[in-house]
């Protein structure tokens, strides 16, 4: 299975047509070969596969000769109406802190194909992008586009754009983009893992100047529901996802999930691996968002632990701070420090 298979909104293809119009580029070239025609692109409610953006965003930078510096350009134009219901549930958001955590929570929701991740560590808040699974000719130009999109959401959004730290590139890019953020002012440095914005934690717990718990908790609710009509096409993932929900009190290892769906772990492994996810990686997100859930709704960590079929809190917390980067009693703080 095409791991690109899963629905996008349209808007985004639309706008690198825009783009390339006024370097010169004309429309037939950069829809060449994804079967869009420009009436697909410009209908409001229009949506397109990833594959088909991806190989846009593959003639546009052929066009381009790959240039250094147009990604982060058109990153720019990533504004928060951009993204729709998305854009709008961030701008609804309580704090910046509940911001960076329905972002990273939606991600999939933006025009980005990295994999996000959200990390707190010390006085540091670190939004991390793994992009080693996006075709090798397109990295630099991608990640060029999304920091420039993050950089544009935190500056109309949340604030000014000091309060980011740093960008960490990974080292396979940081001779074609480390230049790119410099020119712009931003500090940067190449490291071993995958690339990172970094934010200063101190702004956290700021109040988004545009919140509305109304409007969130109708706007979250319809990013949900989009996220999964969008991703019906992952449908082994969904199903272990069930498997682990019903039977979270039982605490079922991955070899029990894989008999319960009739396949041996390796097959799993392989299969969602299509599907562009990991066994770990939905354990974290189901069991982990589950577990948060519980813990804001007042329960006992030991409570919590039962429910998720641990023995003690214990292991309950080692795994809960491996699933979200965070104690169950780092988390309870935050909360109430909101």
């Amino acid at each position: 299975m095409n791991p690109w298979t899963s629905r996008r909104a349209a808007t985004s293809a639309a706008l690198m047509v825009a783009f390339g119009r006024e370097r010169g580029i004309d429309a037939a070239t950069l829809l060449a070969g994804t079967g869009l025609g420009e009436e697909q692109i410009t209908d409001p409610g229009g949506e397109i596969t990833d594959d088909q953006e991806l190989a846009v965003i593959a003639n546009l930078v052929a066009a381009l000769d790959d240039r250094p510096g147009e990604g982060f350009a058109l990153g720019l134009r990533y504004q928060a109406a951009v993204h729709g219901i998305f854009g709008y549930a961030l701008m609804s958001c309580a704090t910046v802190r509940d911001g960076i955590e329905v972002g990273t929570r939606f991600f999939d929701l933006t025009f980005a194909f990295s994999r996000a991740a959200l990390e707190y560590a010390g006085d540091e808040v670190r939004f991390c992008l793994d992009d080693r699974h996006v075709p090798a000719q397109l990295r630099g130009f991608l990640l060029e586009r999304d920091v420039s999109g993050i950089l544009a959401h935190w500056s109309a959004l949340w604030g000014q754009r000091s309060e980011v730290r740093r960008i960490e590139v990974a080292e396979s890019l940081g001779e074609r983009v480390a230049p790119v953020f410099r020119d712009r002012g931003l500090r940067v440095e190449t490291t071993a893992s995958t690339h990172t914005v970094v934010v200063d934690a101190r702004a956290l717990d700021r109040p988004m100047p545009t919140a509305s718990p109304e409007a969130a908790a109708v706007l979250l609710r319809e990013c949900a529901d989009l996220l999964q009509r969008r991703q019906n096409h992952g449908e082994l993932g969904a199903r272990v996802r069930e498997v682990l929900l019903r039977r979270a009190a039982e605490g079922p290892t991955q070899d029990q999930v894989a008999a319960e769906l009739g396949s041996s772990v390796r097959t799993l492994r392989r299969q969602l691996g299509e599907e562009g996810t990991s066994y770990r990686a939905i354990v974290a997100e189901t069991l982990g968002t589950m577990a948060g859930e519980l813990l804001d709704a007042g329960l006992p960590v030991e409570r919590v632990a039962h429910r998720l079929g641990y023995a003690d809190a214990s292991s309950f917390s080692v795994a809960f701070k491996r699933w979200t980067g965070r104690t169950p009693g780092g988390r309870r703080r935050e909360r109430r420090s909101v």
